[in-house]
């Protein structure tokens, strides 16, 4: 399943804040990345149709066992990146955190790979 960047975004943090909470609800992602809840509820809306999380008007968002599988792999590319950056192109905390997040979504597992396999 193709996702736009956007969608990813939604499942990593619908993710963090499950695991923090143990769920997510649309005020709580809507401050997180600073938008207004209706476009929130509207991904929200669309995530569900498309199977990967549960919702339902003024409920929790839980993430299905598919979208938590997308949100895993994302994450795990996200922090491979981070740690690809930092501890081998020496590249500074904070703008290695804002590319692992830029690059997260637009890897080739392949090159994924040649990467995971400098750090391990």
């Amino acid at each position: 399943m193709s996702l736009s960047e956007n969608k990813e975004n939604y499942l990593e943090i619908i993710y963090l804040l499950e695991k923090e909470h143990g769920h997510a609800h649309v005020r709580d992602i809507a401050e997180k990345i600073k938008i207004r809840m209706p476009s929130v509820t509207e991904i929200v809306r669309k995530l569900k149709a498309a199977g990967l999380v549960n919702y339902e008007k003024y409920g929790p968002v839980t993430l299905t066992p598919k979208g938590k599988k997308i949100a895993q792999t994302i994450i795990n590319k996200h922090r491979t990146l981070y740690e690809f950056l930092t501890k081998v192109l020496k590249i500074a905390s904070k703008i290695a955190e804002k590319d692992a997040c830029a690059i997260e979504h637009h890897l080739s597992d392949e090159t994924f790979a040649a990467i995971k396999s400098q750090i391990t």
